[in-house]
């Protein structure tokens, strides 16, 4: 068997999720299909993130491992793959490589503004920005995320690490460039970056749900600290952000 890491962009809007699943439209089973295309014999592939519905992807990290003797070029790959689709590059890698086991760290990113665009979510108009960033510090270190998953998911705690955390106002134009998203006429939107050791089932969405509720005072500063380092709470009053906001930016290993 040859193996290699992949880096795969992709916008998911029109499916559903990642992971492969029998007769439905994921990015997984598009990238299998194309793979199909150009390899001989036996091949699999595993990712470091199974993205959600909706859920889109600047740097997924895919392991592919084929019987197929010739090397695997990201050019060749392209060739083949849909347009939602793109290979930014292809590097031979070990066999004990596991993409969602060895990465240190996962970097997210949540856009929104108050008007809806196909890769940037509507959020709640308007928002009190001081209350959001005082409840985005509070994220910093390791925090349990028992009230902001969905609870079906698969981790044996909901303790998590994160590392770096912010909101801040970009130009969604200069973030976009050279990839497969646009941004329209908009110039200006709000950006939600969160890094971590690792992420529970819709955990981003369900942050970003929380702090739009804090920004229009539907919640308070204090109730959102208390959902952070409180009991769990059988009842949640707010819902997942749109999907269309999310992207996974990046997955980071100490090596191969």
């Amino acid at each position: 068997m040859n193996y290699y890491k992949a880096i795969i962009q992709y916008d998911g809007s029109d499916r559903l999720g990642f992971q492969w699943l029998d007769g439905k439209p994921t990015i997984q089973g598009d990238l299998n299909h194309s793979l199909a295309q150009i390899l001989k014999g036996e091949f699999t592939t595993r990712a470091a993130s199974r993205t959600d519905k909706g859920v889109h992807a600047f740097a997924q990290v895919v392991k592919i491992s084929t019987e197929e003797p010739s090397t695997l070029e990201a050019a060749k790959l392209n060739a083949v793959l849909p347009s939602h689709m793109r290979c930014l590059d292809i590097s031979p890698c070990s066999r004990d490589f596991i993409p969602s086991m060895d990465q240190t760290s996962k970097e997210y990113r949540y856009l929104f503004t108050n008007t809806l665009e196909p890769y940037i979510a509507q959020a709640p108009s308007p928002l009190n920005i001081d209350h959001i960033q005082t409840c985005v510090a509070m994220l910093k270190g390791r925090n349990d995320f028992r009230n902001f998953w969905s609870i079906g998911g698969l981790a044996n705690t909901t303790l998590r690490d994160i590392h770096e955390c912010d909101l801040t106002l970009i130009n969604p134009q200069e973030f976009f460039k050279d990839s497969l998203f646009t941004a329209g006429e908009i110039t200006s939107c709000w950006q939600f970056r969160i890094v971590g050791s690792g992420f529970l089932k819709h955990m981003v969405r369900h942050l970003v749900g929380a702090l739009w509720m804090v920004g229009n005072g539907r919640i308070s500063v204090e109730e959102f600290s208390q959902y952070l380092v409180g009991e769990q709470k059988q009842m949640r009053p707010w819902k997942k952000a749109d999907p269309r906001g999310l992207y996974l930016l990046k997955v980071s290993y100490d090596s191969l």
